[in-house]
């Protein structure tokens, strides 16, 4: 961006409006924002992203410099927060009205100063200390990672089209360049980002959009074809359709989750990817969940939880969330934890996984299911953290347990 427009500063003075008073998901946010504005053309509703997304990101720094209450009571200080981008970017400032208390100066030289980590990572204090006891050393690190904004990654539906296929046609006729990532064996990386909802690959199903540690988890299940697999929270069904290509389309996986919409939108998903092996997606009643008793081989708990390994793509989670608000996700795991397990037949195993960091909900959740009455049936085969400061991407953890055959 050289300079600022009118228009696109609008935009993005009332995205963060939406967003930080009225409490919107900022990607829900910026889609009413493109659709309110159909003049913009693709420059436009990038700038209005990238710009958001940042003073969403580095707001409390950003307060700093400016010298504005971090509690962001009115849309004035928005625009301060705006105009601070602008400086910090060195964009010149346009002669607007909403930017005439911008003291270029002072934010220049508050620049320079020395501050705490909770202002020069954004973070807020009390998120900032949990962290500090849950991870100790490797918190700052992990912050800092998770305050950049996440790589577009492609997952490659093998029902559809193979890795090298998919990577040779996005070239060939759309010019759009991708690279296999180490490790990740059904991961594309984009060279540059682009909006593929409307890709023709795309609507063909050749692909989905996912984070590349979100692939990871699909593949710790160690499913294969055949076998009788259950998703007890599968919301839109990211993981349930990786399950569905690694199972060749072959055994029967049942999608759960509380929200219908999700589910319908999983439903969509799935004929659209061509997956056949989902038999049944739907909410489930207790009568119906009793009949799950030892049936599958697998089950996936990919279960409710903080997000905070989402920041990169989720930045506005860390103002969003309280310790009361991880308290409740924690008592709902454990819920999910009892229930979940006597769905797992002898020799089949359970997969816990979650897009959070957070000892309090990977490893202590594990601890604790295991010293109950329906944990003492399982034994840990395999544990994993995927932190962002390591792997570039977004932060999971993810816990294997088997259960015995005497249980």
């Amino acid at each position: 961006m050289k300079r600022l427009h009118r228009n696109t500063a609008q935009g993005i003075v009332d995205a963060l409006s939406n967003i930080f008073y009225k409490f919107g998901k900022a990607t829900r946010v910026l889609e009413k924002i493109n659709l309110a504005n159909p003049k913009w053309g693709a420059r436009d509703r990038n700038n209005v992203h990238l710009v958001t997304y940042e003073i969403i990101r580095w707001k409390d720094y950003y307060c700093f410099l400016s010298g504005t209450d971090n509690n962001l009571t009115d849309v004035p200080k928005l625009w301060k927060l705006l105009g601070t981008w602008l400086v910090v970017n060195s964009i010149e400032i346009p002669n607007w009205e909403e930017f005439t208390d911008i003291d270029v100066k002072q934010i220049q030289a508050n620049q320079k100063e020395k501050v705490t980590s909770e202002i020069s990572k954004s973070i807020p204090n009390w998120l900032h200390e949990r962290g500090e006891k849950e991870l100790s050393e490797k918190w700052d690190d992990e912050i800092e990672a998770l305050n950049f904004q996440a790589k577009l990654i492609l997952r490659v539906n093998r029902i559809v089209i193979s890795p090298k296929k998919l990577q040779q046609e996005l070239l060939d006729k759309y010019q759009i360049e991708a690279e296999f990532i180490k490790g990740y064996e059904d991961a594309l990386l984009l060279q540059k980002r682009k909006n593929l909802r409307k890709n023709p690959l795309y609507l063909k199903g050749c692909f989905e959009i996912q984070d590349a540690n979100s692939q990871k988890i699909a593949s710790f299940v160690e499913v294969k074809p055949g076998m009788k697999v259950i998703d007890g929270c599968a919301g839109a069904g990211g993981k349930t359709l990786h399950l569905a290509s690694l199972m060749r389309n072959r055994g029967e996986i049942i999608a759960l989750d509380i929200e219908k919409n999700k589910i319908k939108e999983l439903s969509k998903r799935a004929r659209r990817n061509n997956v056949k092996c989902i038999t049944k997606s739907w909410v489930g009643d207790a009568e119906y969940k009793k009949s799950l008793t030892r049936w599958a081989d697998r089950v996936l708990i990919d279960a409710p939880c903080s997000g905070l390994g989402t920041l990169k793509r989720n930045p506005e989670l860390k103002w969003k969330l309280t310790h009361e608000s991880i308290l409740e996700v924690i008592r709902l795991q454990r819920e999910i934890l009892l229930e979940q397990s006597k769905w797992v037949k002898e020799g089949g195993k359970l997969i816990y996984a979650t897009c959070s960091v957070l000892a309090s909900e990977n490893q202590s959740q594990i601890q604790w299911f295991l010293n109950q009455d329906e944990g003492a049936y399982f034994s840990i085969e395999k544990e994993e953290v995927l932190y962002a400061h390591k792997t570039g991407f977004d932060g999971f953890y993810a816990a294997r347990l088997v259960r015995n055959v005497c249980g």
